[in-house]
């Protein structure tokens, strides 16, 4: 796995549990938001098999 494939796959996580899309944008480094709400397209393409399972606490 690269280091793009790791960052996206951790932003998605951070996501996935809410975490809020201001915060994740500064802790990958992006300038803008605009940059991190690009990991959101995958959330919205048959993103809903992916919450399965998974419990918010």
């Amino acid at each position: 796995m690269g280091c793009h494939t790791f960052r996206h796959s951790f932003t998605v996580h951070l996501l996935l549990h809410g975490r809020p899309l201001k915060f994740v944008s500064q802790l990958l480094g992006h300038r803008s938001v605009e940059s991190t709400e690009v990991h959101t397209n995958v959330l919205t393409f048959d993103g809903a098999h992916l919450l399965e399972g998974v419990e918010f606490h």
